[in-house]
């Protein structure tokens, strides 16, 4: 049997925030992957930037048009790409932690 412990000195600062940092990492990852899930969605089923929709703004309510529509889309597999990038940059892969 394998065993992994570890072990931090909660009145060093530094092991303080390590230890924080390692009771958060669930919360982290359910946090990435249910950002992914939100740009997913968006692309997927039109949430929020399809042609048509109508989206508030703090001038009022505003229908998305056709161009609007293609340049949200662009923008979010843009930022969905960049949370991917930075995911595999740091070596996190969201499969192993399923």
């Amino acid at each position: 049997m394998s065993k992994g412990i570890l072990e931090f000195n909660l009145d060093d600062p530094y092991d303080r925030s390590a230890h924080k940092r390692a009771v958060s990492a669930t919360d982290a990852y359910i946090a990435f992957h249910d950002i992914d899930n939100v740009l997913r969605d968006m692309l997927k089923y039109d949430k929020i930037i399809g042609e048509g929709k109508e989206i508030a703004l703090p001038e009022g309510s505003h229908t998305i048009t056709h161009i609007e529509a293609i340049l949200l889309n662009q923008v979010v597999q843009y930022i969905r790409s960049k949370v991917s990038r930075v995911l595999e940059v740091r070596n996190i892969n969201m499969d192993d932690l399923e």
